[in-house]
């Protein structure tokens, strides 16, 4: 347990105050004891992964902030997985790869963690991590962990049925069989696509706003003139204009600020109301338990190659 622990150093975006108190849990378990206590003493307690979807409080955070990254264990099948909900998205991909597993060549740029991309329903380039999923092991309000088949679950663009009731530690996911140099070539060309479209050389959240049906967010976002825009830290980037970049001191209030305006101005200019890809945690002043998986932007992932 880590007191006053710096918030920017959890999330991809570099942004966040103190947290009164962080944790890394090493276990399922003793995630869900330290959970049970906190509800039990009545200190808000927050859970996150890797952070790449997550923009934190300029205040930081009161109570408990429990990091899941350090749940890494895996066990391969002949065409399956079992694996913990901080272990590396991308890197789960590559290794899937490497043994000629076919299934998850769309995540290889996605740098989430694998609760967070179940609980967003992650994706890019066509395909998501919902139709490999069989089954997760889930943390409840009460602090009990419970597995729940992919039959008792529903998913939809950047949504899992989850959302609001309980937090993915484990999932078991299925693949296909493929040609390994096929896959490979694959995964190296969707990363190659990533660093030339987005902006990976700057601190940033992945994609802020959700696509539109049939549209573009950072197509309207661009046409609405907001590219290179900025305020205070925070810019639109000019490569990708769904994409808010720390340009070296922004604080959550700068990022706020530009997607509120643009929120605004891309409805009175076009009629389209942007939803957020992004999560943004909140101070609660009621001694409830919160948490960052709550929501598909959260935790943990970046979710498109090109919004």
């Amino acid at each position: 347990m880590e007191k006053k622990y710096p918030l920017h150093q959890l999330t991809t975006w570099k942004i966040g105050g103190p947290a009164e108190a962080v944790y890394w849990p090493q276990t399922k378990e003793d995630l869900s004891i330290v959970w049970q206590r906190a509800q039990e003493a009545e200190v808000p307690v927050w859970l996150i992964g890797q952070g790449s979807n997550l923009l934190l409080p300029d205040e930081g955070l009161p109570g408990v902030t429990l990091v899941t990254t350090s749940l890494r264990k895996v066990k391969w099948g002949d065409y399956t997985v079992q694996v913990e909900a901080g272990y590396s998205l991308a890197r789960l991909a590559q290794e899937a790869g490497e043994r000629g597993l076919s299934g998850l060549e769309f995540a290889r740029g996605i740098p989430g963690s694998v609760g967070g991309a179940v609980m967003m329903n992650a994706g890019a380039h066509g395909g998501t991590i919902a139709p490999h999923i069989m089954n997760v092991t889930a943390l409840w309000a009460d602090g009990t962990l419970k597995k729940v088949e992919k039959t008792e679950l529903e998913f939809a663009y950047r949504f899992c049925s989850l959302r609001g009731h309980a937090w993915v530690l484990e999932a078991e996911l299925m693949f296909s069989p493929g040609d390994r140099k096929r896959i490979l070539q694959n995964m190296k060309e969707n990363l190659k696509m990533r660093k030339l479209n987005q902006p990976l050389e700057k601190p940033n959240a992945g994609s802020v706003f959700q696509n539109p049906f049939g549209d573009s967010a950072g197509r309207l976002i661009e046409a609405a003139g907001w590219k290179g825009r900025s305020r205070g830290g925070a810019q639109v980037s000019n490569k990708h204009a769904n994409f808010i970049v720390n340009t070296g001191n922004a604080k959550a209030k700068d990022v706020l600020a530009l997607m509120e305006e643009i929120q605004k101005d891309v409805q009175l200019k076009f009629g389209i109301t942007l939803q957020t890809e992004v999560a943004y945690l909140q101070r609660s002043t009621k001694n409830d338990a919160r948490c960052a998986m709550h929501d598909a932007r959260i935790e943990g992932e970046q979710s498109s190659q090109n919004d």
